[in-house]
């Protein structure tokens, strides 16, 4: 691993060759996060830089923050933090009514053209991200918003259907190829890809913790659109796996949601009725996500088993987890791998689910070989 620092015009100012810590925290529904901290000889090179590169990712670092520090015994290091590249996308914010109907990867490489590679402001343009290959993933829905930043309406409207966007960095070219992706699915339950399964019967599992709360969550939104009663336009959204589950009602205010508009160009256009409804359950789905169940599992996991990093799973995998001892077994995505390196020490913290919602966080150590 070469650790890179690059300057504005992403030339590169030096190597950071010798460092006390990396934090380098990858996540799938939001943009990921690193930290650096150096001996001191290396603050003027890291206080003259703008991103930080790695030569064993295709994640490009923004630093954001450089700071130095001095005991009261004089030790003297110095260190940046900052966020990956994702982050830079809510540097734009959608300050007219937007209407947009496709896929979400649709909607988000819609976005981008607007806010970014084709605005009809340059200032706004970005002039080293170009889009990549449509993928042609996702079903289709309609998104209607003001107001809100770029990047993260983008994760809202993605974690809809379980997927999500990343600029992948050229070192060579200095250019950032925004895609809209999903991980592949590693559950015992399909035969396209090799299976993740972590199981205190593989011997891959050690310490298990497990939690359950559903006190705050929500499976079933009314979603109130334009109109007034009784003429007022709502979608029920049902979010529940089977009609036997017990339905727990949110109401949904989208009044702000409108069935007619007016384009740039000042015409004004008009949703169908299902056109509008999808809109209305757009709204539903992404409302409910914040009232998600929260069930966690923490377990440390032997690397040394059967179950390889970047290999047999990585970010935004579907895996399958099962504990034989206390019934459990589920199936989540990986939505966070932070990497963390001390001297030659490498701990993973790997996390399934959202958050606190529906999530399995699992601990990982091993020596550097």
């Amino acid at each position: 691993m070469r650790i890179i620092i690059l300057d504005k015009n992403f030339d590169t100012l030096g190597v950071v060759g010798i460092f006390n810590s990396l934090i380098w925290d990858r996540r799938y529904y939001e943009s990921g996060i690193f930290e650096l901290h150096t001996p001191v000889e290396y603050f003027e090179l890291l206080n003259s830089g703008k991103y930080i590169y790695r030569n064993d990712r295709t994640e490009l670092g923004i630093i954001r923050e450089v700071s130095y520090k001095q005991t009261d015994k004089g030790e003297r290091t110095a260190y940046v933090k900052g966020y990956f590249a994702e982050h830079i996308l809510d540097d734009r914010v959608i300050q007219n009514t937007v209407n947009i109907t496709g896929t979400p990867e649709d909607i988000s490489r819609t976005l981008m053209s607007t806010y970014f590679l084709n605005p009809t402001d340059s200032g706004r343009k970005v002039w080293n991200i170009v889009l990549g290959e449509r993928k042609g993933i996702g079903t289709s829905t309609t998104l209607q918003t003001t107001g809100d930043n770029v990047g993260t309406k983008m994760y809202e409207v993605e974690q809809t259907q379980e997927m999500s966007h990343r600029l992948v960095f050229d070192y060579q070219t200095n250019t950032l190829t925004f895609e809209v992706w999903q991980g592949l699915d590693r559950t015992d339950s399909q035969e396209t890809n090799s299976w993740a399964i972590f199981s205190n019967s593989f011997y891959n599992v050690k310490s298990v913790v497990y939690d359950r709360d559903e006190s705050a969550s929500k499976n079933y939104a009314y979603v109130a659109g334009e109109g007034e009663d009784p003429n007022r336009t709502i979608v029920e959204v049902d979010i529940r796996t089977s009609p036997d589950e017990e339905r727990r009602e949110v109401y949904v205010d989208a009044r702000d949601l409108q069935s007619t508009y007016q384009d740039a160009d000042g015409t004004e256009h008009t949703y169908s009725a299902g056109e509008y409804k999808a809109m209305l359950r757009q709204r539903g789905l992404e409302k409910l996500g914040e009232y998600a169940l929260v069930e966690t599992i923490n377990s440390d996991i032997d690397a040394d088993a059967n179950l390889v990093y970047r290999k047999d799973y990585d970010l935004g995998d579907l895996c399958t987890y099962k504990n034989t001892d206390v019934g459990i077994e589920c199936a989540k995505r990986i939505t966070e791998i932070q990497e963390v390196y001390e001297g030659s020490s490498v701990t993973l913290t790997i996390t399934f689910g959202v958050d606190d919602a529906t999530s399995i966080t699992k601990i990982i150590k091993r020596e550097a070989k």
